[in-house]
């Protein structure tokens, strides 16, 4: 240890954080407090090139990437991190002057419950890829309380329990109080029916540091993972609603981000995820117009400074409210213009080939739930269908009183794409035609390299 000083300072950090953290001495610490130790004291490097990476974008104000998701599959960020940091073999020696070896340790850490499938490890890899790129982006999601569930087999049968992931501290989450956003729902009606009263939901953001992969020794960049959480607002608890007994009611807005994916097979399931999904376009835009805007851009270059990745349909509603935020910060621009804006800066890519999957919503629930969006919606709806080679079922927005999620997306975006060049075809040819009829040059495929298609030349 003594032959080794950047051995010696870490092990002096973690004693050092046993100490003021939890009053311990290092042959009395538990291995989750050794745990927890070890990774404040990593993040003191961490920073210094997450501030780093922060303040090049800000001095260079290059386009930046906004990825929006509502699942990423990251898996253990500790060990990540010691990879791509590279240090894994000197926290393993580090280690050895502790009770635990390094696997005891890492064993710790419980994979984050963000996502289920391969949409969120697809958002993870691309993360990961933009980072050891050194590109401008921010990624976008939901913190959920829960995840999906743990599966457990009682008696043969299975039986779904909370996966309780944040049941102790995450090391590597930092909360942004000052970064909070409220979210609106309710209070009016395009059509002129009766609506419930406006609410006002306060989504706090958790930012988590995406370590890229370095070219050079120590030369990693890092880029933001933001997550939204209604969980931890006593702001969003209905007092008056638990007070006349409706307890359900009283603690919705608070329980919005606590499960991955609620069941839609009833009413409340279905009203809880649609509000689930603007929670994250509303949040997520607002954060992206704060972040332009303070930068000294205005509506006439938001088409050149930002680009927005909807990572499938969950994140559809980002066209009505990015087009309403346009208007609402530039008031004479025209619907037209508006869209045209948007085109130019959203891009879509499309997860599945399953009509019976493509999201749709009542229209009646989305006007319920999103009048200024949906009044949006429609007046889109209305102005493309007024052109007879827009007057196709197959190409309509709305129909049989359904809001079709993709073909919002498509008509609303810059490019749409598959996630492998056969997936990228049968969207062009079988699952959308005509729709690719009308706008040839948006259907294309890409993988990880399109992400300096998309950007500018700019890196950190």
């Amino acid at each position: 240890m003594q032959d080794n000083p950047a051995e010696t300072l870490l092990f002096r950090k973690l004693r050092r954080y046993l100490m003021v953290e939890y009053g311990k001495r290092l042959p009395y610490a538990s291995v989750e407090e050794v745990y927890q130790s070890l990774c404040k004291a990593l993040k003191e490097e961490i920073m210094i090139h997450w501030v780093a990476s922060s303040s090049s974008i800000r001095k260079h104000q290059p386009r930046i990437l906004f990825y929006l998701s509502m699942e990423y599959l990251p898996g253990g960020f500790t060990n990540n991190n010691l990879v791509h940091i590279g240090v894994k073999d000197l926290v393993g020696k580090v280690l050895q002057q502790t009770p635990f070896t390094l696997q005891e340790v890492l064993h710790v850490e419980k994979d984050p419950g963000l996502g289920n499938g391969g949409l969120g490890r697809l958002a993870s890899c691309f993360l990961d890829s933009l980072a050891a790129l050194q590109m401008p982006a921010i990624g976008y999601g939901l913190r959920y309380q829960y995840g999906i569930f743990d599966q457990e087999i009682w008696d043969g049968v299975q039986v779904e329990r909370p996966d309780r992931w944040l049941l102790r501290e995450n090391p590597w989450e930092f909360r942004r109080d000052d970064l909070a956003r409220y979210v609106e729902y309710s209070g009016g009606s395009c059509s002129g029916k009766s609506s419930t009263r406006a609410t006002s939901v306060r989504a706090i953001a958790y930012d988590y540091p995406i370590i890229g992969f370095p070219s050079r020794e120590n030369d990693f960049s890092v880029v933001t993972l933001r997550l939204w959480s209604t969980k931890e607002s006593p702001r969003n608890f209905a007092l008056q609603s638990y007070n006349a007994g409706e307890f359900g009611q009283a603690g919705e807005n608070t329980s919005l981000t606590d499960v991955l994916y609620p069941s839609d097979h009833h009413l409340a399931g279905k009203r809880i995820r649609l509000k689930l999904e603007f929670l994250l376009v509303s949040a997520s835009l607002q954060d992206i117009f704060r972040k332009h805007f303070s930068r000294g851009g205005s509506v006439t270059t938001f088409a050149d400074k930002v680009r927005i990745q909807v990572n499938d349909t969950h994140p559809g509603l980002v066209i009505p409210e990015l087009m309403r935020l346009l208007m609402e910060q530039a008031p004479d621009l025209s619907l037209e213009e508006a869209l045209a804006i948007t085109r130019s800066v959203t891009s879509y890519t499309n997860h599945t080939i399953l009509q019976e999957a493509l999201e749709e919503w009542d229209e009646e629930k989305v006007e319920e739930l999103l009048p200024r969006q949906y009044a949006l919606v429609k007046r889109l709806h209305d102005t493309l269908t007024k052109d007879k080679q827009y007057q196709e079922p197959d190409l309509a927005i709305l129909h049989k009183g359904r809001v079709r999620m993709a073909h919002l997306l498509l008509h609303g975006s810059h490019r749409v794409n598959g996630v492998a060049q056969l997936h990228s075809d049968i969207v062009r040819t079988a699952l959308f035609p005509k729709i690719a009829a009308l706008y040839p040059e948006k259907f294309c495929n890409v993988t990880n390299g399109f992400w300096k298609q998309i950007l500018s030349s700019h890196t950190f």
